[in-house]
């Protein structure tokens, strides 16, 4: 019983000095729950050898805030050497080289399988979170699944030159690509409904110095209907045609799922 006391109250104690890093330290980091943990846990470690550095070892134990503050900073240390090795040694997916087929797509610009966005939910006019951007995001999505799909890539302007998610990231708790990805997911479930995720994926990419995000998205096998997340039902039917994404009225889809869903 004390001993699985024991191991929960380091897993607490990981945890919070963990977060407590990664808050600190700025920038985007894409470190998993249990990764954090164990960034807190082994930062702990190093902060109590810090601690008895400084203060006389035999009296650590009555130094509380001394000790919080050396788990805090040895956590800052632990995980910034991992965030060091993550990028050296590229052992993190979203750290890989962008393939030849997404700097092909960003050299040959938006068609009709293709649509870049500056953004997911910040005016870049305004200078504030526009829930309309964020709407646009569902129906670009919607459109690729209700025709032959395609690709969504964020962080890009329209001439695909990479920009980068400090906007979208700064709307978060912590700027973190693991939250956003969750938003992303999220807010798509409310919009489009649970049976649209089955047809994306998502994964970020570096792009120069910037990281973008890459949705693909396969055809849908049946309607899928944009609905406003804080609005009443709408159930509204967009389609990529060209270049653009466009909203068919009642006999419009009507016409269309004859040809599109035999």
């Amino acid at each position: 019983m004390e001993t699985g006391l024991l191991i929960f109250g380091m897993l607490v104690a990981g945890l919070a000095f963990g977060s407590a890093a990664r808050f600190l330290i700025p920038g985007p980091q894409r470190f998993t729950l249990a990764e954090t943990t164990l960034i807190g846990i082994a930062g702990a470690g190093v902060g109590s050898v810090l601690v008895s550095l400084i203060a006389d070892a035999q009296s650590i134990g009555d130094l509380g805030l001394a000790s919080i503050l050396g788990g805090v900073g040895g956590s800052i240390i632990v995980l910034g050497i991992a965030e060091f090795v993550a990028n050296k040694f590229r052992l993190r997916s979203d750290l890989l080289e962008p393939d030849i087929s997404l700097t092909e797509l960003l050299r040959t610009g938006e068609s009709s399988t293709v649509e870049f966005k500056s953004t997911a939910r910040w005016n870049l006019h305004t200078r504030e979170r526009d829930d309309r951007i964020e709407l646009a995001i569902a129906r670009t999505v919607a459109g690729f699944l209700n025709a032959d799909g395609g690709t969504l890539i964020i962080g890009v302007d329209d001439n695909g030159k990479p920009i980068g998610l400090s906007h979208d990231l700064s709307l978060m708790k912590e700027p973190d690509l693991d939250r956003y990805e969750l938003w992303i997911n999220d807010f798509l479930e409310v919009t489009l409904g649970k049976p649209a995720l089955t047809f994306l994926s998502t994964r970020f990419v570096p792009v120069g110095d910037e990281q973008v995000v890459v949705i693909k998205v396969e055809p849908a096998a049946q309607p899928i209907f944009v609905n406003e997340p804080k609005g009443q039902r709408t159930a509204d039917f967009y389609v990529r045609m060209g270049n653009s994404t466009r909203k068919l009225l009642t006999d419009e889809f009507a016409t269309y799922r004859q040809s599109r869903w035999k």
